[in-house]
């Protein structure tokens, strides 16, 4: 079983690596709902089919293994060395660390399906939450967004910009009513906010301090014109679309307290 899935994964980053030396890097934003939605499903839906159909098979039996779960723990974590070593070269992007992520994916969904042990209960809230956790961020990712927007102190904007300088419409207007700032004695700022008003609400934004203006969307002071300091004519809002985080908090809570259960239940047989 052991070479079986041994020869998948190689097969599989053989592929990956083909397609990154074709065309590099993906622009994962191709991948954005509902295509990334899509994608999960059929990643779902057919584990779950192989486990039905095939789930006697010796390549069933290798992907719920724990040597497969070793091995893509290992895998991830040299994912991990390009990715903190030459953050520019964006590996988390690259076709390699998404086929790792799959096959991550898949090996705890078979694990979950495939499980008949005496902690059945604790290894599905572990497994499960590190599943939703993963698939959060991984198929998240494409539906992730940080647009800019610049707004003069008693004006509005209804845009913002990506990092490509495309323009993406707010679905609302949004004012800059006010703007102050604070500075220590040797002139550094201490901090600085901004009363914003949209759809008749008012919030005051500080540094780190966003509002949250929907489920899935935070507005956040990111910046102003150091030139002038407190005569700022101008702030910098930045707007950040989350849509899947809070599944990835799901995920992670179902984890812990997965690890939690286990931790206990492992106290009370000693």
């Amino acid at each position: 079983m052991d070479r079986i899935f041994t020869y998948t994964v190689a097969a599989t980053l053989a592929v990956a690596a083909v397609l990154q030396v074709a065309f590099g890097n993906p622009d994962i934003r191709m991948f954005a709902f509902p295509v990334n939605a899509a994608i999960l499903l059929a990643l779902v839906g057919g584990l779950f089919v192989l486990n039905r159909e095939a789930g006697k098979s010796r390549f069933a039996a290798a992907f719920a293994s724990g040597y497969a779960g070793a091995a893509v723990v290992v895998l991830a974590a040299v994912c991990c060395i390009p990715v903190a070593l030459w953050p520019r070269a964006e590996f988390q992007r690259s076709w390699i660390f998404g086929a790792v992520l799959l096959l991550t994916l898949a090996v705890l969904f078979l694990a979950m399906l495939r499980y008949r042990g005496a902690m059945r209960l604790r290894f599905l809230l572990n497994h499960a939450g590190l599943f939703i956790f993963v698939a959060a961020l991984a198929f998240g990712a494409p539906d992730m967004q940080r647009l800019r927007a610049a707004v003069d102190t008693g004006g509005s904007t209804d845009v913002a910009y990506d990092d490509r300088g495309l323009p993406h419409s707010l679905g609302y207007t949004l004012a800059v009513e006010s703007f102050e700032a604070d500075f220590y004695d040797n002139g550094q700022p201490s901090g600085f906010r901004a009363v914003v008003t949209a759809d008749g609400k008012s919030r005051t934004l500080r540094v780190n301090h966003p509002w949250r203006k929907s489920w899935r969307q935070d507005i956040y002071l990111a910046g102003y014109d150091t030139a002038a300091g407190s005569d700022s004519q101008y702030c910098i809002l930045e707007f950040v679309v989350q849509p899947w985080k809070y599944a990835a908090l799901a995920g992670l809570l179902l984890f812990l307290a997965g690890a939690v259960a286990m931790i206990r239940g492992g106290r009370q047989r000693a």
